[in-house]
């Protein structure tokens, strides 16, 4: 369900990826720096991490139903290749939310110049516990319908 998904990415937007850059903001604001500049920036920040939950939403959707489908033919992996465009929207997304949000590992394989395999490894306890925390059926968004 589109819905859970975006409810997925929207939590772990606000949860982890854009409270790291609303800490970012403050580290690098100076003394000169006025307070409301400081919060239109952090604001700034939430409201385009928002809009990457929107816009990533179905290859989120696409590459973590690849993981899963990996988890239960016995891997522990996926490799996604960035010269294939779905391949790369799907590594996209999955490195923007849970890598980022260290609920998933990555390592990189160059295959070209400026070409990679992306290996995504899902910590699957970890999502659990952030869907939960999120009021969202994870079976669902895997589209095990429960």
């Amino acid at each position: 369900m589109a819905d859970d998904v975006e409810k997925l990415l929207r939590f772990i937007a606000h949860r982890y990826v854009a409270r790291e850059e609303v800490l970012e903001i403050e580290r690098d604001a100076s003394a000169a720096d006025e307070a409301q500049d400081i919060v239109a920036g952090q604001r700034r920040a939430i409201q385009s991490e928002e809009q990457k939950a929107t816009e990533m939403a179905d290859a989120f959707r696409d590459g973590l139903r690849k993981a899963e489908a990996a988890r239960r033919a016995g891997g522990n992996a996926i490799s996604l290749d960035d010269r294939k465009p779905e391949d790369d929207r799907m590594a996209d997304a999955l490195i923007h939310f849970l890598v980022r949000s260290d609920i998933a590992g990555s390592t990189t394989r160059e295959t070209d110049q400026h070409r990679y395999i992306y290996t995504i490894t899902v910590d699957w306890d970890a999502l659990e516990r952030v869907s939960l925390d999120a009021k969202v059926n994870l079976g669902e968004v895997l589209g095990r319908g429960g």
